[in-house]
């Protein structure tokens, strides 16, 4: 009977020790998440101006010094022979570069989010998007909202901001009697509301 209650003390007493490991090793693994994600933001910041950097050397060399299709071909060959384990680098996707600066670099507000957003979010608001407004209304939302590429792909489908931002507001008649515009106004407020919001650091200050 002691054996018995003695064996019984023992399982306790190692359960209680491990539930105490367990919480202890808990804490660890959490520091561990913490830092794979900040490592990944990393990785993903410096491939963004990575890329950032590489589209403006393109459209200088193609405005400057007349490169063309060829030109970048052969250069998206020299990149794969020197890295040949390296992908992202075809010309297609080089030419994307290129696009990618000259649409961002003149509006410098935008600069945080683009480094917030994988590759494959930014190309999707690059390609998708008709205009700047409706660009910088994705890149915040999809920042603000920790949207999935496939997320950011559905709110496109259901041309979310065509429904939140262009849509004119329902008025009662008085009002738009009183005043015609105020559909305009409200839609105009929004946007600077949701738009204009100061960003400390500029992507646009990378240098060839």
């Amino acid at each position: 009977m002691k054996k018995a209650a003695n064996r019984l003390r023992k399982s306790t007493v190692g359960s209680n020790s491990n539930a105490r490991l367990t919480v202890d090793f808990d804490e660890v693994m959490q520091w561990i998440d913490a830092a794979r994600l900040r490592a990944t933001s990393v990785v993903n910041t410096t491939l963004i101006e990575l890329y950032w950097t590489i589209g403006q050397y393109i459209s200088r060399k193609t405005d400057e010094d007349g490169w063309g299709k060829g030109t970048v071909e052969n250069l998206a060959e020299a990149i794969k022979k020197r890295y040949p384990t390296q992908r992202g680098y075809s010309p297609q996707n080089l030419w994307r570069m290129r696009q990618f600066y000259e649409t961002y670099r003149h509006r410098p507000k935008v600069a945080t989010l683009l480094r917030e957003l994988s590759w494959t979010h930014n190309l999707l608001i690059l390609s998708k998007s008709k205009r700047a407004e409706e660009r910088e209304f994705y890149l915040q939302m999809a920042c603000e909202q920790k949207w999935s590429s496939r997320e950011l792909e559905r709110q496109f489908a259901g041309a979310l901001f065509e429904r939140v931002v262009l849509t004119p507001t329902k008025l009662s008649a008085p009002l738009r009697e009183i005043h015609p515009d105020a559909a305009t106004v409200f839609k105009d407020s929004y946007l600077v509301k949701f738009l204009d919001r100061p960003l400390p650091h500029s992507i646009g200050n990378a240098r060839t």
